[in-house]
């Protein structure tokens, strides 16, 4: 599974923030998959900007 698509399943939390997103990611892949804070914002932009994501904080 791609980090875009776990981004994409974590936004159902209602998470707000980048640094949200990444706790939630550590709590439950950070074992098998690390991800660092780039990846997360890099991401999140990338999924904004296609039109798959609302938007983010507010």
């Amino acid at each position: 599974m791609s980090i875009g698509h776990t981004l994409l399943g974590l936004l159902e939390n209602d998470l707000g923030h980048g640094c949200q997103f990444k706790h939630a990611y550590d709590a439950r892949f950070a074992h098998d998959r690390p991800l660092h804070y780039g990846q997360v914002y890099a991401t999140l932009a990338r999924l904004l900007r296609n039109g798959l994501a609302g938007e983010i904080g507010k």
